[in-house]
């Protein structure tokens, strides 16, 4: 049996010992739980390709929501606008619906009630622009389409002046209604595109163009324009790509 003076120092240094391994750190373990890769506000605006309707066709959003939620960001998509389509959860979490896409809208639609959108929500990091189809569907001027993208940047940087901006050069309609004209406007539109995101980067505001065109077929539409779920998962693939790469 201890004595009791012996007793009393083996409690004391348990206690000690107990102490000190309680107050080991997780960096000391190696065992910290990762925190988020990012916090980043992102505004989807567009046409009915960014609004999407469920189950006719797909948005790129809710793919590319998926990714986000797999890849360990935490972002807020944005926007005026509420998907009221069910999607499952994912990982436990519930699809984030906001947007800013309305169907049949043109760049100058875009324009128009861009300051009214941002108006109505928090200030966007990153803008994922996805427009000009009707444009070139209505037989409107390309060049005019891209003069509305340059007015549409020149509100973006003026709201928030470091603001990533990623315009698509938007993929093609399916290839049994598509003329040759169609053709030499969307490969115009998308050159363009293409050199819009060169003249307008600048120290503080990335403007990125990404090649929808690129890859494209067929089997990736619901209908003549729209993206099934295969298509909606190819863009939204290429946007996750383009965002890792230039939002720090």
């Amino acid at each position: 049996m201890l004595s009791p003076k012996l007793y009393k120092l083996v409690v004391i240094l348990f206690v000690f010992i107990f102490i000190s391994c309680s107050e080991e750190t997780d960096e000391d373990t190696g065992i910290e739980d990762a925190p988020p890769a990012y916090e980043v506000n992102i505004l989807p605006l567009g046409d009915s390709r960014v609004q999407g309707n469920r189950p006719n066709h797909e948005s790129y959003r809710f793919e590319l929501w998926k990714n986000f939620v797999e890849n360990n960001w935490t972002i807020d998509l944005l926007g005026p606008n509420t998907d009221t389509s069910e999607y499952p959860q994912f990982l436990g979490l519930d699809f984030d619906p906001n947007h800013a896409g309305v169907g049949g809208y043109t760049t100058i639609q875009v324009l128009n009630t861009l300051e009214s959108t941002l108006e109505n929500v928090e200030m966007p990091d990153v803008i994922l622009l996805g427009i000009g189809g009707n444009d070139l569907v209505r037989n409107s001027s390309y060049e005019d389409a891209i003069v509305n993208i340059h007015g549409i940047i020149d509100i973006l940087q003026e709201h928030n002046p470091d603001i990533s901006i990623f315009i698509e050069q938007i993929a093609p309609a399916k290839s049994d209604i598509v003329t040759e004209e169609d053709t030499a406007l969307l490969e115009n539109f998308n050159a363009n595109i293409m050199t819009v995101a060169e003249e307008r980067s600048t120290e503080d505001s990335s403007v990125i163009s990404i090649d929808m065109a690129e890859g494209w077929n067929d089997n990736l539409l619901a209908d003549d324009v729209h993206y099934n779920q295969l298509g909606a998962k190819f863009v939204a693939d290429k946007y996750f790509e383009a965002i890792d790469e230039h939002v720090e």
